[in-house]
């Protein structure tokens, strides 16, 4: 009977991140000669690409629950929060002055 191939087994992120912190410590000490360097760069890099496909994966799982109206919770979706500051509710947003424009006196420094 062949021997049983076992599935590859799949890295926690946590694994990968420490794999990524020990490459930077390693680099960044200076003790390296240039062949090792290259291989803890390249070993490190693979292990961040890793972190950033399974922080994708997760943030494709990851759902809330919202109460409707009539007091029953619904599963969305998650969506990344936008780039723009938060800012309080009745509070006009603020526009950025027009090139040349000032907004009231200038500092003098």
């Amino acid at each position: 009977m062949p021997p049983v191939e076992k599935a590859p087994r799949k890295e926690k992120f946590e694994d990968l991140l420490r794999q990524v912190e020990e490459a930077v410590k390693a680099l960044e000490s200076g003790k390296l000669g240039l062949e090792e360097s290259l291989e803890r760069y390249e070993a490190g890099m693979k292990a961040l690409k890793q972190c950033h496909v399974i922080l994708e994966q997760a943030e494709k799982k990851i759902q809330i629950l919202v109460k409707e109206k009539d007091g029953t919770l619904a599963e969305k979706e998650l969506k990344p929060e936008s780039k723009e500051p938060k800012r309080e509710k009745g509070l006009p947003r603020a526009n950025p002055p027009e090139a040349g424009e000032s907004r009231g006196a200038e500092l003098p420094f």
